[in-house]
């Protein structure tokens, strides 16, 4: 399957249901021989696709220069009736004590520390290492580089499955994409804006977690060890010293204290948010006056349509792929006229699925082949967006929306980057998001497992002895009560699934972005029964609590609300715009010539990167 095809494939999936050299204290030798580990990744989701802190950081520079304004100093106008006497002698001696000042710093700190970033983190940083200040907190050259390997990293890595128009081996200034704002901007540039973006968010959540108590957890700080050690011995299997190697992927001046105060404000970010999702109540009367002043946002659509490619290479080019859209568009005037289509339009990927079908299967007829391939494509003429999405611009959008357009009728969207268009059917009118969805907090107690106990290969379950449930039963008992015995508050409740909770993925040291064991805006029948038949249970009223055993185990369960998916919603945006408050009065300050010397030395060394990845492969 060539990247066209993944990326049409990818893009059917619409339907139902997302050069300076570096300061010499850097080096470090311990002489020390780790256990190998070449296959680290962070275990966290991108907070810029969908918000992740640790996704994307694989090898590579970093380094990005950001626009700001320079300050700017206003000029008197001189008095032209004032009589000044011996002028020059006035003007000339400051300037000389001024001098005379510099130098006698120079000669004391160094040249150097004020020209080359010393790779240290905090008040140890010199005033050339640092890139941005953001309320009372410097952020060094180094953690920068890091936070823009972060971000660079992610879209190389979903540019790798086709989904972004990138090329990895060419310089990223030259390549264009457009911006959230439909604005052509060059990869780079976009790269910087996100890393701007991130560093800001990051530091003003941690600042503000730091200003309300807010700590690391006893599993958050193992997690950042476990880190500490993949790196040592990633670095001796490759004979580097720990911070030559972390350098050498993350960028200049990047040492493990940098990793360490990344991964410290990425959790306290985590922590903070929690807390908040945990105070944070809304009355009804908010959320009822919220949805008045922003319903148009929580209404989606189905539609049918399909996908043909568009070649934009020339006028010719264009015209007869205009054509072909044209074509289909006279032929289309219901969902089932679209199916009829689908053998002609995609002809090519469906003779390559067969190809590939009878390599895989030697048994396979061609004919059944064929009708395996043509019913996977006609699975997929079914789309849905909301109103918030403008997967196909913003004239489509208006129109699918618009409930004065009849149904029946059909348009079409370009997307030349991808090299496809979409002909779409509007086959009904938009309705509101209303489907029913409930919210709780859980605590997983799970049987601890021995010898005794066994596990079906087949579907990874593990079958526990009837001492193994009675101990998790006595042990989620035991929570309850001291639950109960506390505060009794949300938050109180969350505290203890963050160092409790089996389910990592409802937790902070998960890769959800998620904390206190929060299940927020659950659609039926996403969770086992047992589960989902307390949480919808009429009687429920916030703040319920209680215990139910499930195949996984026992769930102290603590209540939030049951409510229709578009209040849902509506909860999580209010919230996310109270958290917004926090960004947006942070004061922010840019260091043009720290940020300057990121963004050469990134262009460098990713230059030099590419020249030598090249020679390798000519090489073979």
């Amino acid at each position: 399957m060539d990247e066209k095809e993944k990326d049409l494939n990818e893009n059917l999936d619409l339907n139902n249901d997302v050069t300076e050299a570096n300061d010499d204290t850097l080096e470090e030798k311990d002489g020390v021989k780790y256990e190998t580990n070449d296959n680290w990744v962070f275990d966290a989701e991108a907070p810029t696709l969908n918000n992740d802190m640790f996704e994307g950081l694989t090898d590579g520079k970093a380094g990005a220069p950001v626009k700001a304004n320079e300050p700017t100093v206003s000029k008197a106008k001189p008095d032209s009736n004032k009589i000044v006497i011996n002028k020059e002698p006035l003007k000339f001696i400051p300037l000389a004590i001024f001098l005379a000042a510099v130098i006698t710093v120079l000669i004391v700190l160094g040249v150097r520390y004020y020209t080359v970033p010393n790779g240290k983190e905090g008040d140890l940083a010199n005033p050339a290492g640092i890139a941005y200040t953001v309320d009372d907190t410097n952020v060094s050259v180094g953690l920068y580089n890091l936070y823009f390997s972060s971000v660079a990293g992610q879209y190389e890595s979903y540019a790798a499955y086709g989904y972004y128009d990138l090329n990895t081996a060419d310089d990223y200034t030259t390549q264009y994409t457009t911006d959230d704002d439909g604005n052509e901007i060059s990869w780079f540039d976009l790269f910087k804006k996100e890393t701007d973006e991130q560093v800001k968010m990051y530091i003003a959540y941690s600042n503000a977690a730091k200003k309300e108590g807010i700590t690391l957890s006893q599993a958050q700080k193992d997690i950042i060890n476990e880190q500490v050690e993949s790196f040592k011995s990633t670095a001796s299997e490759k004979g580097m010293s720990l911070n030559e190697y972390i350098q050498s992927v993350f960028g200049d001046y990047c040492t493990i204290d940098t990793i360490k105060l990344y991964l410290e404000q990425y959790y306290l970010t985590v922590n903070y948010k929690g807390v908040v999702a945990a105070d944070f109540r809304p009355t009804d009367e908010e959320i009822s006056k919220y949805y008045d002043e922003h319903k148009q946002d929580y209404y989606q659509i189905n539609f049918s349509y399909l996908a043909c490619s568009y070649d934009s290479s020339s006028d010719e080019a264009k015209a007869e792929s205009e054509k072909t859209i044209k074509d289909y568009m006279s032929k289309i005037t219901d969902r089932k006229s679209i199916l009829s289509l689908v053998p002609t339009a995609y002809k090519d990927y469906i003779d390559r699925d067969v190809q590939s079908a009878m390599e895989q299967d030697s048994a396979l007829s061609e004919e059944e082949a064929r009708k395996n391939a043509i019913e996977t494509y006609e699975s997929n003429v079914d789309g849905l967006i909301y109103s918030s999405e403008s997967p196909f611009g913003e004239e489509i959008n208006n129109w699918l929306f618009d409930e004065n357009q009849p149904t029946g009728t059909v348009k079409y969207y370009v997307n030349e980057e991808t090299g496809y268009a979409y002909i779409i059917l509007k086959t009904e009118q938009p309705s509101l998001v209303d489907d029913e969805t409930y919210t709780v907090r859980h605590i997983l107690i799970t049987p601890e497992s021995d010898d005794e106990s066994q596990t079906d290969s087949s579907t990874g379950s593990t079958t526990y002895t009837d001492e193994q449930w009675a101990e998790a039963e006595k042990k989620a008992n035991s929570i309850l009560e001291q639950y109960n015995s506390g505060e009794k508050t949300e938050a109180s409740f969350a505290a203890l699934a963050e160092e409790n909770s089996a389910d990592s993925g409802s937790l902070s040291v998960g890769s959800m972005d998620s904390y206190g064991g929060l299940c927020e805006g659950v659609t039926l029948g996403s969770m086992v029964s047992e589960f989902e038949d307390w949480a919808i249970d009429d009687s429920r009223k916030y703040g319920d609590v209680g215990i139910v055993k499930s195949q996984f185990g026992y769930h102290i369960m603590f209540f939030i609300n049951d409510k229709p998916s578009y209040e849902s919603q509506i909860i999580v945006n209010m919230r996310n715009e109270k958290l917004n408050e926090i960004i947006e009065s942070a004061e922010y300050k840019t260091h043009n010539s720290a940020i300057s010397r990121a963004d050469k030395s990134y262009l460098e060394n990713k230059k030099a990167a590419n020249a030598e990845s090249a020679t390798t492969d000519s090489n073979g």
